[in-house]
């Protein structure tokens, strides 16, 4: 089965409709031909689209997925089945000419020493440890000024990581021990895709397939192109759309199972690309025209609306029919009826309204002490959210299969995938004189679910990978060791003899090490 069958087959058909579906012969014509003529149009309207705005990089594959990290000595640089990519270095946006960079970089452990809880149950009190594998990471940067004029310069500092746990992730910059009031940048999604199999694939790209190595991240980050992504211009939607919003549900008393309405329809326009919130699925024949999405469980959706979306069209005509489950099956039709409510507007405020009804599910992106919501700026969840629909999403001329069905929850993906977020900075360096910066954040360890190493936990460290400062020295250092066993590591870190304090060579792009909880 190809992706477009597997995700025009998502309602949980009978097996004999299964079989049906795989024997049938669809047209040749390609949902990337299909799309071609509006998506076209989609480049026009958003102006900057994709590789033309530098928000859609080429993304690596070397390192990405399993392998390709490489032996190193003693094995500690490798692929990890969860990989949080290197500590990466300070850079300035627009040079840094006659200023020179003195680098330190600590990694404090006292996050893996027990931490003990109680808590009662049934009359019994049971104790656990809530201790943590992650590291509280300083970056710290003395810049000198050399020349005989102030310098302001423009620094960012990037973190691996995804808008879900900003919170969590993203360090707090300060200038001479003073917070730095910084702007958010996030560049593109850094990872490829895979296909159902989860190998890698540039065709059938249904899953993710995020940078597993040292060496995804070199080639990432190597010509400047993806930190430049960062701070190009998002794509604004601003196009217009024909909207059919469907609610006002009513339903009898039934013993259904799974109540659910379908919306069965054609297209004045077989070009035209068809948007959904709020649907569960359905199905698209392309010989015939006719298509479908299922609304989903009726009674839990009588205040939820389900919205059909036409880019570049209409629907020709419409029905509504209610089925007994989702499956939509001949035999199990359901009287129920609905409004529908036809309107005129812009894919940029569809986007904007299914986002901020989105965010207002709380529980499905909460994390503990706030949500994305409260540290991510609304502006730049529209502006990715976009950004994911024009690059590889339905309204791309090459859309992905894991966002083709046209479903903007599957965009949402845009809160949860990796990407590096940028945080930008001015800092003023004196003539001969010089600030301290420091970047402060809890850094989360790279490991494996399974396999011998079991338990071990990978930190890794660019020295210079995508920065333009000249640094002069390179140290780092290691503190509340007696919470971890070193294992292994390029550092040169060897707490048993007192080596907890080692130079770099700036010259070398990576160090790491391997710990393992005592």
């Amino acid at each position: 089965m190809n992706s477009e069958q597997l995700f025009d087959c998502i309602t949980a058909l009978p097996d004999a409709v299964v079989e049906e579906a795989e024997g049938h012969r669809f047209r040749k014509t390609s949902r990337v031909l299909r799309y071609a003529g509006i998506a076209a149009a989609v480049v026009l309207a958003v102006g900057v689209v994709g590789m033309l705005s530098g928000r859609n990089p080429l993304t690596p594959h070397t390192g990405v997925g399993s392998g390709g990290g490489g032996s190193g000595e003693g094995g500690g640089e490798r692929s990890y089945m969860h990989y949080v990519g290197p500590v990466l270095p300070l850079t300035a946006l627009d040079g840094a000419e006659g200023v020179t960079a003195e680098r330190s970089v600590d990694y404090d452990f006292s996050p893996y020493r027990p931490v003990m809880h109680s808590y009662e149950h049934n009359g019994q009190t049971y104790s656990y440890d809530a201790s943590r594998r992650e590291a509280i990471v300083t970056d710290s940067y003395v810049l000198t000024n050399e020349t005989d004029a102030d310098r302001t310069l423009r620094l960012v500092y990037g973190v691996e990581g995804c808008f879900n746990d900003a919170l969590e992730r993203l360090p707090e910059i300060a200038v001479d021990g003073a917070k730095a009031e910084t702007a958010l940048h996030p560049a593109a999604y850094s990872g490829a895709f895979a296909d159902a199999t989860g190998r890698h694939s540039e065709t059938e790209r249904l899953n993710l397939e995020e940078i597993r190595s040292w060496d995804g991240y070199a080639a990432l980050l190597g010509d400047g192109r993806y930190q430049e992504s960062a701070f190009a211009a998002l794509p604004t939607l601003d196009f217009p759309v024909t909207v059919y919003r469907i609610d006002g549900y009513e339903l009898g008393e039934t013993d259904a199972p799974n109540p659910s309405l379908q919306i069965s329809f054609s297209l004045t326009d077989e070009n035209a690309i068809v948007l959904t919130y709020g649907s569960n699925g359905g199905s698209n024949d392309y010989e015939t025209g006719c298509y479908s999405r299922i609304v989903g469980r009726v009674n839990d959706l009588r205040t939820a609306p389900m919205y059909l979306i036409v880019c570049g069209g209409d629907l020709a005509e419409y029905k509504l029919q209610g089925y007994r489950s989702g499956g939509a099956n001949a035999g199990e039709e359901l009287d129920i009826t609905a409004s529908v409510t036809r309107y005129e507007t812009t894919m940029d405020a569809m986007l904007r309204m299914a986002v901020d009804a989105y965010m207002g599910k709380r529980s499905y992106l909460g994390i503990e002490g706030g949500t994305v919501a409260d540290s991510v700026p609304r502006e730049l969840l529209y502006g990715t959210v976009a950004d994911l629909l024009v690059s590889y999403g339905a309204l791309s001329a090459s859309p992905a299969g894991r966002y083709s069905f046209g479903m903007l929850e599957e965009v949402f993906d845009a809160f949860a995938v990796q990407r590096i977020l940028y945080q930008a900075f001015e800092v003023t360096v004196p003539a001969h004189g010089s600030v301290l910066v420091t970047a402060t954040m809890h850094k989360e360890a790279s490991y494996d679910y399974t396999g011998d190493l079991l338990g071990t936990d990978g930190y890794d460290l660019a020295t210079q990978l995508g920065s333009t400062l000249r640094f002069t020295s390179q140290r780092a250092f290691v503190s509340a060791v007696d919470a971890v066993e070193i294992l292994d590591n390029s550092f040169g870190f060897d707490p048993e003899n007192g080596v907890t304090e080692v130079r770099l060579d700036p010259d070398t792009p990576h160090y790491w090490m391997q710990v393992k909880k005592r």
